[in-house]
C-alpha cells in the first residue's frame, strides 16, 4: 500500500502533528485523521503498529486518543518551531503527554558484552495496546535531546508543517525540497525573470 500520509517531520511525534495542516488558509485545517480507520493506518504507516495489532483497536477510542495526543504535541512543538514561546500552552501539552506516558513503563536490563556491560531498555504499555503511548515515548525522547533551533516550521508562507532538522548544519528550510522548496525556488525565479523583463 502506498503511503497516504506525510512523514517529513523527522520523528513520528512531529509527523502526528502534521496530520492536520494549513491552519491559516481560508478553508481552515485539512484533517488527515478523519476516522478511526485512518488513525490506524497512520500508526501502521508510521511503523508504530503492526497490521495485526491495528485490527484489535477500538476505532473511536483510538481516534479520540490520537487527536488528543496530536493537540498536546502541537501545543508543545509549534511555539518552539515558530520561536514564539507560550508557557501556558506548553504546560497544557506536557500534562497530557505525561498522563499518556503514565500508561507505560520502561524496563531496563543489563547484559554482559565481553569485558563491558550494556544497558538495554524496552518501553511497555501497561494497559490496552494504545499506540499513543509509543508516540508519547518518542516525543519524550525528542524533547530530551531537543536542540530548540532544530525544530522548525516550513518557510513556505502557505505551509505550516513542522519538522526536526537533523541536517549537519541545521540549514533545512522546507518541509520537503520536492514540494515547498521547489515551489519557492520557482517563485523566486519567476520574480527575477519578471524584474529583468521590466528593466
Amino acid at each position: 500500500m502506498a503511503e497516504e500520509f506525510l512523514f517529513l517531520g523527522g520523528d513520528p511525534s512531529v509527523d502526528l502533528v502534521n496530520t492536520t495542516f494549513h491552519r491559516q488558509s481560508p478553508g481552515g485545517a485539512d484533517e488527515l485523521l478523519t476516522s478511526g480507520e485512518r488513525a490506524r493506518r497512520w500508526f501502521v504507516q508510521a511503523g508504530l503498529l503492526s497490521e495485526a495489532d491495528a485490527t484489535q483497536l477500538d476505532e473511536d477510542t483510538l481516534l479520540h486518543g490520537t487527536r488528543r495526543m496530536r493537540a498536546a504535541l502541537d501545543a508543545v512543538y509549534r511555539p518552539l518551531a515558530r520561536r514564539q514561546p507560550d508557557e501556558a500552552s506548553t504546560l497544557r501539552g506536557l500534562n497530557v503527554l505525561n498522563a499518556v506516558l503514565g500508561q507505560g513503563r520502561e524496563r531496563l536490563e543489563v547484559t554482559r558484552q565481553g569485558e563491558a556491560f550494556a544497558r538495554a531498555s524496552t518501553f511497555e504499555t501497561l494497559g490496552p495496546n494504545d499506540p499513543n503511548v509509543q508516540v508519547a515515548r518518542r516525543a519524550a525522547d525528542l524533547l530530551h535531546r531537543l536542540e530548540p533551533h532544530r525544530l522548525k516550521q516550513c518557510e513556505n508562507p502557505g505551509c505550516d508543517l513542522i519538522f526536526y532538522d537533523d541536517s549537519r548544519n541545521a540549514s533545512r528550510r522546507w518541509c520537503s525540497m520536492e514540494a515547498c522548496g521547489n515551489q519557492q525556488k520557482q517563485a523566486r525565479h519567476r520574480r527575477h525573470a519578471a524584474q529583468k523583463a521590466a528593466s
